[in-house]
């Protein structure tokens, strides 16, 4: 517990070099939504368009309309300047449907989050969507404010995503299993996509095979989880739960 608990410590030492924010944050604020849209669209065809060539996976802007009606408190993203450069959506469920073995687009519901779960007790990883050029820890403090507002501050037993394995292809002569499982000379992960998961806590959970479109990959996907390690705690002292709220929002937004 003591190990995850330092990431967050260790993350906030880093100098800010952008700002993160949620859509609802935003939308409370009056913030220009269809701009932002248009914005966020630029983003992900710009990722996921070197991802894949299938359109499916890049939001539009019916679907982000219907993601920020839906859960837009979920919703995060980072800017730097004037220029989005990162994206976080997650939705909650339940540790049986997030577990289920399905594609990306059943489990966001074709990326209209529709099987967003409000009571849910799990959260869901749907996006993670980070310019190349961005300047350093966006991802890791895009994910852990996520982490520790949305899934530690609401009191949620854990954290799950669907994490791609993009250098896979280089190495597919091993079996899946032994290049997801296997480890460097150093103890690292084989791929450095999984490593980033893996230093920030999470385990590997399964194998999904044809995850998503995704050659790099060879479309498979690894469901991962993040294990809260106050959960007892925020199920017993419930009163706590803002108070790590206010927190995260200090720390990271």
């Amino acid at each position: 517990m003591l190990k995850k608990i330092q990431v967050f410590s260790n993350l906030n030492k880093a100098p800010d070099q952008f700002c993160i924010a949620r859509i609802s944050d935003l939308i409370d604020a009056g913030v220009d939504i269809d701009n932002l849209i248009e914005r966020i669209v630029i983003l992900s065809k710009a990722i996921w368009g070197d991802v894949t060539d299938s359109q499916c996976y890049t939001w539009t802007k019916d679907m982000l309309k219907i993601q920020f009606e839906i859960c837009p408190e979920l919703i995060y993203c980072a800017f730097n300047n004037d220029e989005v450069i990162a994206t976080l959506t997650y939705i909650r469920t339940t540790q049986s449907k997030a577990e289920f073995k399905s594609n990306w687009l059943n489990k966001s519901g074709d990326g209209y989050l529709t099987t967003h779960i409000p009571t849910g007790d799990v959260a869901f990883g749907v996006d993670l969507s980070v310019l190349k050029k961005s300047p350093q820890k966006v991802s890791d403090r895009i994910l852990l404010s996520a982490i520790l507002i949305g899934v530690i501050g609401e009191g949620l037993k854990s954290a799950y995503l669907g994490a791609r394995i993009p250098s896979y292809h280089k190495h597919k002569e091993m079996s899946v299993e032994d290049y997801v499982y296997g480890k460097r000379k150093n103890g690292k992960s084989l791929d450095p996509e999984l490593y980033f998961y893996m230093k920030d806590g999470f385990e590997i959970v399964e194998i999904i095979p044809e995850y998503m479109d995704d050659p790099a990959s060879m479309n498979y996907g690894v469901l991962i989880k993040w294990n809260n390690p106050l959960y007892r705690i925020t199920k017993t002292l419930p009163f706590i739960k803002p108070v790590i709220r206010w927190v995260g929002k200090k720390m990271f937004l």
